[in-house]
């Protein structure tokens, strides 16, 4: 078995160039009858040319065998036909049918990687070479500009949807591809919104350690006398006496029956200092 490529000569490439120029557009529309903007991007109508009008059939050819007429000849399956700059676009896998290869493997005898591996080691070359020639081409240069532009801006995109913690396409609404500000007053709104959101996150934090803090400030006195630290006025200590006895009262084990009530509260009266 052997894969061969045969040149054809088609009567146009049948290929459109990369654009030209990477263009800014920009997108309006209103909802909640609040306007907005957006800037994407677009190449230009004015694109490279593509002039090579060269294709390649791919066919595999089996064993050896005699026809009708007594020739020796090799019976041919065709696998695929691609084009110069489909192999520019694309890789050669993207062009052959994988069913199809199956089923000549099958006709042919031949186990199914092998197929492949013939295939692989023709068609590897030819892409090779034809992107060695077309990386010699202004388009390539041109390309390889437009696609570093392009990963910039998504990079650029990334890191501002995690410093607002906003979504990517809120880059959109300020910045264009190149990173030029387009609308600095939305700008202004996304971080004024994330300035208030992280205030608004500080205070309920405080709020919550300031409960915390009181709920263990509270919690805690029963046994350690926390209670008493900075009100320990002679004021506030009269306060605390007449607390006690009027608690005393009530929950005197002799009239409520209740001893683990009356523990507690002489416990208090020595976090009281009273």
């Amino acid at each position: 078995m052997h894969c061969y490529i045969q040149e054809l000569q088609m009567k146009s490439s049948n290929s459109i160039g990369c654009g030209k120029e990477l263009c800014v557009t920009t997108t309006n529309w209103t909802m909640n009858e609040v306007p907005y903007t957006s800037y994407g991007y677009t190449y230009s109508e004015d694109r490279f040319e593509r002039p090579i009008k060269t294709a390649y059939k791919i066919t595999l050819h089996g064993k050896s065998y005699r026809n009708n007429k007594g020739q020796v000849t090799k019976k041919q399956h065709h696998v695929t036909t691609i084009k110069y700059y489909d192999l520019v676009d694309f890789s050669w896998y993207d062009c052959v049918v994988n069913s199809k290869i199956d089923d000549i493997a099958e006709e042919m005898g031949i186990d199914y990687d092998l197929v492949w591996e013939e295939i692989a080691k023709k068609l590897d070359a030819l892409q090779d070479k034809i992107n060695a020639e077309f990386e010699q081409t202004e388009e390539y240069k041109v390309k390889e500009t437009h696609d570093a532009i392009l990963r910039e801006y998504r990079v650029k995109k990334h890191d501002f949807a995690e410093m607002y913690e906003v979504r990517e396409n809120e880059y959109d609404h300020c910045y264009d591809i190149f990173g030029k500000l387009r609308n600095k007053e939305y700008f202004e709104k996304i971080k004024r919104d994330y300035k208030a959101r992280k205030e608004y996150e500080e205070q309920s934090r405080s709020y919550q350690r300031d409960y915390q803090s009181n709920y263990s400030y509270y919690s805690g006195s029963y046994g350690t006398g926390s209670l008493n630290s900075g009100l320990s006025t002679e004021k506030e200590k009269e306060y605390y006496k007449k607390f006690y006895r009027t608690l005393a009262t009530k929950y005197h084990p002799d009239v409520s029956g209740d001893g683990e009530a009356m523990k507690f509260l002489n416990k208090l009266k020595e976090s009281w200092g009273i």
